[in-house]
C-alpha cells in the first residue's frame, strides 16, 4: 500500500526536527491559543479514492492558480499503487476534481519509481517544471530531486536524465535522503530549499534544512549550504512579492502536530517565525493520525492567503485539508 511506509517516517521526522531546527516553549495552552485561521467546513476539500484497496491517497498538495486565473492543485496520488505525481482542477478553493496523471512512469535514471512533494513553477520561456522527489525502494528510501518539463501544464513531461540533487555530500552534510523541494525566484536566480537527511527513515538522526540556487532556469544547481528557512516537515515555500517570501512547517506543540508560519525577505532567511502555530491537530476524524505538507497559496488579484495541508487516518488513508485567515 503505498505512503503507508510513511507514518513513522513523518512521525519520527516532526520530532526530529523540532528538536534539531526550530525549538518552541509552547508556553501558550491550546485553549488560551487564538489562530487567525479557520478550517473550511467542506473539509476535506478533495478525496483521490482507489475503489480496490477501498483506501485513498491525497497528499502533498501544490496549489497554484494558472496564467488564465483558473486554480490547479499537483499532488502526491497512486497509480496502480505506486506514489506518483497527479493534477487536479478547481472550479472554487473547496471543489476539486482529479484531472490525469503527470508523472507516473520511470524515468531515464531508472529510480524515480515513486514520486512525491511535487513542486510546480513556470519558466520565463513558458515551460511547465515540476521538482519532486523519486526513488526506487520503500525500505531504503533512498530519495532524490528530479525535475521533470513539459511545453504544456498538462504534458507529456520530459523526465530529465538524472536527479537535479542528488543525494551524497550537501553543504558538508552526509545526505542519505531528500525530501520537500520548494524553488523560488529571487533577483534573477533561483532559490531551492529542501530536507536532508543523514539515514534511512528508520534510523535517521539528524535533518539539515539545505538551500542551492540556479541560474540556467534549474537545470543544474550549486552553492550548496545550511539555510534558516522553514520548511520541515514536509512544508513549502511561497513567494508572495519580490522580497517578500511566507513559508509555513508542521511542527508539534504540547500533544499535538501543529503547522508555523513564517516570513522573510529572502529565500535563505533570516526568517521570522510566529511564535504559536496558526492550525493544531483537532479533527478527530480528518486529522486522527496527522496534518502535515502544508502549503501557503495567494490569490492573484486579492492577495489572499489559503493554507492547503494534508490530513490523515491510516486506516484509510490522506486527503486535502483547507484552511482560510479570519
Amino acid at each position: 500500500m503505498i505512503m503507508k511506509h510513511l507514518a513513522n517516517f513523518l512521525k519520527i521526522s516532526v520530532i526530529l526536527f523540532t528538536l534539531t531546527s526550530c525549538e518552541n516553549d509552547n508556553s501558550v495552552s491550546k485553549d488560551e491559543l487564538i489562530s487567525e485561521w479557520n478550517r473550511v467546513s467542506e473539509n476535506p476539500v478533495f478525496r483521490d479514492i482507489i475503489p480496490t484497496e477501498n483506501y485513498q491517497v491525497a497528499s502533498d498538495p501544490h496549489v497554484f492558480y494558472d496564467e488564465t486565473g483558473l486554480l490547479k492543485m499537483i499532488y502526491t496520488g497512486d497509480v496502480e499503487g505506486v506514489a506518483s505525481i497527479k493534477l487536479a482542477d478547481g472550479s472554487s478553493l473547496t471543489s476539486w476534481e482529479e484531472q490525469n496523471e503527470l508523472l507516473s512512469k520511470v524515468g531515464p535514471s531508472g529510480k524515480d519509481i515513486s514520486k512525491e512533494t511535487a513542486f510546480y513553477r513556470k519558466t520565463s520561456s513558458g515551460k511547465h517544471q515540476i521538482y519532486y522527489i523519486g526513488y526506487a525502494d520503500e525500505n531504503s528510501y533512498q530519495s532524490e530531486v528530479y525535475l521533470a518539463e513539459a511545453d504544456e501544464l498538462e504534458g507529456p513531461y520530459t523526465q530529465m536524465e538524472k536527479p537535479v540533487v542528488p543525494r551524497g555530500s550537501l553543504a558538508g552534510k552526509n545526505v542519505y535522503l531528500i525530501t520537500s523541494p520548494s524553488v523560488v525566484e529571487y533577483q534573477e536566480k533561483l532559490y531551492m530549499v529542501f530536507l536532508g537527511w543523514n539515514n534511512s527513515p528508520d534510523e535517521v538522526t539528524e535533518v539539515w534544512v539545505i538551500g542551492a540556487t540556479s541560474t540556467d532556469e534549474g537545470y543544474s544547481w550549486s552553492d550548496y549550504q545550511i539555510v534558516d528557512t522553514r520548511i520541515g516537515m514536509e512544508g513549502q515555500i511561497t513567494k508572495i512579492s519580490e522580497n517578500e517570501f511566507v513559508s509555513v512547517r508542521t511542527g508539534s506543540f504540547k500533544d499535538k502536530e501543529a503547522i508555523y508560519y513564517a516570513r522573510a525577505s529572502h529565500p535563505f532567511g533570516p526568517w521570522e517565525e510566529l511564535p504559536d502555530p496558526i492550525l493544531i491537530q483537532q479533527e478527530p476524524s480528518l486529522e486522527k493520525d496527522e496534518i502535515i505538507a502544508p502549503q501557503i497559496t495567494i490569490d492573484p488579484v486579492t492577495g489572499d492567503e489559503y493554507l492547503y495541508y494534508t490530513g490523515a487516518d491510516y486506516e484509510i488513508g490522506w486527503w486535502i485539508m483547507l484552511a482560510k485567515k479570519k
